[in-house]
């Protein structure tokens, strides 16, 4: 195995050291759209997410599996949520105009070294969705991995027929990758999934 560079591990330090500043503040990431902001999840997000996981209705357009969750399982899952990590970013979606809290979004499998990572979304609360801010919510977390973390790529997996969710992604400038067939179990059925990315000289283009 290639041993990394004097310069790739101290790249990789300044890369986590500035990460684990912004994780343990309530900064807002400025973009154009402000209909919401981005923070960090707190321990006082519990109900939220409590009930947002333990939501069918809401999997239905998601990739992952529904379970229901325990308190006590969510608890735990907050406390770690919530806490610095290096391969990771969870973020609360809030509304600008009174701060709630609608939905969250992540950064996840954060790969230092070839600078990627997998993003996941959702809007947890029926009426705030179809309104814009899960566009906005994208378009902020891509600028937080791009122009903070100094990742080059953001990937993601979605479900074939969730073309609402294609659209708004297509609309934040990924592009569609690939196809996965048959890759995800919802509904009693096995479901294609769908590839999507972009890159970081492509955000800078679209940001001109």
């Amino acid at each position: 195995m290639q041993k990394a560079s004097h310069t790739q591990i101290t790249f990789l330090l300044i890369v986590l050291v500035n990460l684990g500043r912004k994780q343990n503040k309530k900064t807002l990431i400025k973009v154009s759209d402000v209909s919401v902001y981005l923070r960090c999840l707190e321990p006082d997000d519990l109900e939220r997410t409590y009930k947002w996981h333990n939501d069918p209705k809401l999997y239905e357009s998601l990739g992952g599996v529904f379970r229901y969750v325990s308190r006590a399982s969510e608890e735990e899952w907050l406390r770690k949520a919530s806490s610095y990590s290096a391969n990771e970013v969870n973020l609360a979606i809030c509304l600008t105009n009174g701060g709630r809290h609608i939905g969250n979004v992540y950064l996840r499998n954060i790969d230092w070294v070839s600078r990627r990572a997998e993003l996941h979304i959702f809007i947890g609360e029926p009426n705030e969705r179809s309104n814009g801010y899960g566009t906005a919510a994208v378009n902020q977390v891509l600028q937080h991995a791009f122009q903070d973390l100094g990742l080059h790529r953001v990937y993601l997996f979605v479900l074939a027929d969730n073309k609402p969710a294609i659209r708004t992604y297509e609309k934040c400038g990924f592009a569609v990758e690939g196809r996965l067939r048959q890759h995800a179990f919802k509904g009693g059925a096995f479901k294609d999934v769908v590839v999507m990315g972009i890159c970081s000289n492509d955000w800078a283009l679209r940001k001109g």
